[in-house]
């Protein structure tokens, strides 16, 4: 497999200097190939249109239907291949979260598991990390695994020894359960040169440190996943620790999405192993700098064929990069549909706090977190997780505050929480709509 790997890094270290039009041109190459085959092999896809060439493919692919996320929980079964090639290799499954819901189950191959290890390979050169750094990471685990005061271990992932493509340098590890002192102290303790974790823990982590002034020695890069990951955020890491933030776009049953830029702060889509596009409501490709649904097709998963998959998020195509790669850019990725603040006349917004704001909340009380829910049209909930029980007065306040900053016209009700509770995959998201 580590052969493997290898290739797909060398031809990916070419490709990614492609023209736009070229790396497009070979994925309808390979798209053309991938819908061949599912029409010929899976059930769900025996009705659709044959095409005769990639050319033709290309333009009547924006005609194909979206697969929605329901159709994998209700028809898994029907998107299987009846014959998966067995020079693509073992066929596993792998598990999402059911963070949006009932979790599903995508069977993807040995073949989709390469690209999925090269691109992390490829997010660790882009972002020049030495592998013989010591790699921290504060994530979701079991109650029991990772608990403070933390594990340590040799090499940085699962795959050790021979099954190794590089030898890394040590791993320390911790649950996302502890408290942001112990975090602190963990970090201390540990000091590793690269740190992983969720925009939500190190912006409290960065937080706690400016105001105990405390900073670790080794720290040199951060990276976040998972969340959305804002400008606020990455101006506080700077602030705080001295580094810079890189972030990472996946999931968990299509693997890596999007990389950051190594000269920028948007996204490269991983073309070699996904296609992907941000469409219209109509299922019709957005303009650069218009929000969309995300849907991707992965290229290489002949096993269950993923054909215009919505993943569940919305993001922002960008322009060319003036890094000089080819490779599409996502210039920003909005969050999930339940993201949207839904107004009266049935418009969506998007919910951003700027810096201001949230300086603007924390004079009014002490919060380390927060958390909007819109429960209708006319009224939010502002979950804010506080030390100490909130008085009339910031109550009050802060339901002024909300109007104010999103903005909102209706009920805004605080509620005070000792901690905030996160998604299944350990995530906090800002906004969350609960209207249907």
């Amino acid at each position: 497999m580590n052969m493997a790997i290898t290739v797909a890094l060398t031809q990916m270290e070419n490709s990614q200097w492609w023209p736009e039009e070229q790396i497009e041109e070979a994925q309808f190459g390979q798209l053309f190939q991938l819908l061949k085959y599912a029409i010929k092999t899976v059930p769900y896809y025996k009705n659709f249109p044959v095409p005769n060439s990639p050319q033709e493919l290309q333009c009547t692919w924006q005609d194909l239907p979206i697969l929605e996320r329901g159709n994998i929980v209700g028809e898994g079964g029907d998107l299987l291949s009846k014959f998966p090639p067995n020079s693509h290799g073992k066929i596993k499954t792998q598990y999402t979260s059911g963070s949006t819901g009932q979790p599903i189950a995508v069977k993807n191959t040995q073949l989709s598991r390469v690209f999925w290890r090269a691109f992390t390979t490829r997010d660790h050169i882009w972002h020049g990390r030495n592998p013989a750094w010591k790699l921290g990471h504060i994530r979701i685990a079991k109650k029991g695994v990772a608990e403070y005061p933390g594990t340590v271990g040799k090499g940085w992932g699962a795959l050790k020894g021979k099954d190794a493509l590089i030898e890394t340098g040590p791993i320390a590890g911790l649950n996302i359960n502890a408290k942001v002192e112990e975090q602190a102290e963990w970090l201390l303790r540990n000091e590793p040169d690269f740190l992983i974790t969720y925009p939500s823990v190190i912006q409290r982590l960065a937080e706690h440190c400016l105001k105990q002034g405390i900073r670790p020695t080794n720290l040199k890069q951060v990276e976040t996943i998972s969340e959305v990951l804002t400008d606020k955020v990455r101006h506080l890491v700077d602030q705080a620790f001295g580094v810079k933030i890189v972030d990472l776009y996946s999931t968990r049953e299509l693997g890596y999405l999007g990389l950051q830029c190594p000269e920028n702060n948007h996204y490269h889509v991983q073309s070699e192993g996904i296609y992907l596009e941000v469409v219209d409501e109509q299922g019709h490709a957005c303009p650069a700098g218009v929000p969309g649904k995300i849907v991707v097709t992965p290229l290489h998963n002949f096993a269950m064929p993923l054909i215009r998959y919505a993943v569940g998020d919305y993001g922002v195509i960008g322009d060319p990069c003036s890094c000089g790669r080819g490779l599409p850019v996502l210039k920003s990725i909005l969050g999930r549909e339940r993201n949207r603040l839904r107004q009266p006349d049935g418009e969506y917004r998007w919910i951003a706090l700027s810096a201001m704001a949230y300086g603007e909340m924390l004079a009014i009380a002490p919060i380390r977190e927060y958390q909007i829910v819109q429960v209708s049209l006319d009224e939010l909930i502002l979950n804010v997780a506080v030390d100490v029980d909130l008085s009339t007065d910031q109550i009050k306040t802060l339901s002024l505050w909300a109007q104010k900053s999103l903005p909102f016209a209706g009920k805004v009700t605080v509620i005070g929480h000792d901690e905030l509770k996160r998604s299944a995959n350990g995530k906090l998201e800002l906004f969350q709509s609960l209207i249907e």
